[in-house]
């Protein structure tokens, strides 16, 4: 029956300070190839200081239908919970501020919830791509298994897969999800999804990804950049997990395992030569297998960029597994593990 119906789709936009890049977002979704569905587009703004408000009303000024809303609390937590409150659709579709979509982006959801119409979300892959030098490192860290473990959503690009996994980015989800598992944890800055997508998986709640949905996200084209998106996702990481216990998955876990291990064995080393010559050989098999892994950026971007690759993969890691050690020592943990009991 869903392969005749109509669909509904909600498209929630939740943004601060997107200035650079909303007007094309917009302007992607308006050109949107529509057959066999009907959609709102709905943004949430967190009270933007730039001029992300302008772009905006300067589409509803021109008679497009774009339901405009404010975020005063201006976390994403709260905006998706505004949005999801607001919307209308059947299923309802959350995309990122700095983010491109090719015009046959929302087909390809619809087309894929006809042929999976027990899926409660469907997503898709994120092509990660950078500008300049540095964005051009980011984006090869953030695409490799080396730098994102096992994202199949971020290193399945120019693959063909679809299948049911344990989460998905943008994802379409049906209104019933947040009837029966409630909202986003605004506790949370970031990372709500993690959180959120564990309380799914314990009501049984299914993800299905396909590779015919795809969209492009720019990544921070500076190494500052790629710093702070470490230092906040390694801290809300452990933080979200403390709002629901298991929802981080292995992947999330290896840069604090990795951190805490490098440590003890960095502190063992200074009174056993056995833990000197441990710590020093898993050294070296990290920077050989680094080096081989950035070799390849080298390769397809130029040379110059083999040590700056080299040094990105590690200030990720490092940072990711700081961060996330870090948390154990913060307000927000200690807050939430306090309202949990």
């Amino acid at each position: 029956m869903l392969n005749n119906e109509t669909l509904h789709i909600s498209v929630l936009l939740v943004i601060r300070n997107e200035e650079r890049y909303i007007a094309s977002l917009i302007e992607n979704l308006l050109k949107q190839k529509r057959e066999g569905y009907t959609f709102e587009l709905i943004i949430v703004d967190g009270e933007s200081t730039d001029k992300t408000l302008d772009r905006v009303n300067e589409y509803v000024a021109s008679g497009h239908a774009i339901k405009v809303v404010t975020n005063p609390k201006k976390t994403l937590p709260t905006g998706w919970n505004i949005g999801i409150k607001e919307a209308s659709g059947a299923y309802i579709l959350r995309v990122d501020g700095h983010t491109s979509v090719p015009n046959d982006f929302l087909q390809q959801y619809v087309d894929c919830i006809k042929q999976q119409p027990n899926a409660d979300v469907v997503g898709g892959i994120i092509q990660s791509r950078g500008v300049g030098k540095q964005g051009k490192v980011n984006e090869y860290v953030y695409s490799h298994p080396f730098g994102v473990g096992n994202s199949k959503f971020r290193t399945l690009e120019g693959k063909d897969w679809k299948g049911y996994v344990d989460t998905v980015p943008y994802g379409a989800y049906k209104r019933s999800v947040f009837t029966d598992v409630g909202l986003f944890d605004e506790r949370l800055k970031r990372n709500e999804d993690i959180e959120f997508h564990k309380r799914m998986r314990d009501l049984g709640k299914t993800f299905y990804l396909s590779t015919t949905i795809q969209s492009t996200y720019y990544v921070r084209p500076t190494l500052k950049g790629l710093i702070d998106k470490s230092l906040g996702d390694g801290k809300w990481n452990m933080i979200a997990n403390a709002a629901t216990p298991g929802a981080l998955g292995l992947r999330h876990r290896i840069p604090l395992l990795a951190f805490i291990t490098g440590l003890l064995l960095l502190i063992a080393s200074f009174f056993s030569t056995t833990m000197l010559l441990l710590f020093s050989g898993i050294v070296l098999i990290y920077v050989v297998l680094n080096a081989t892994v950035s070799y390849q950026c080298a390769k397809e971007n130029g040379i110059s960029l083999w040590l700056p690759c080299i040094g990105t993969f590690f200030i990720l890691h490092f940072v990711r597994g700081f961060a996330s050690f870090q948390a154990y020592f913060s307000r927000p943990y200690w807050h939430i593990k306090r309202t949990n009991q």
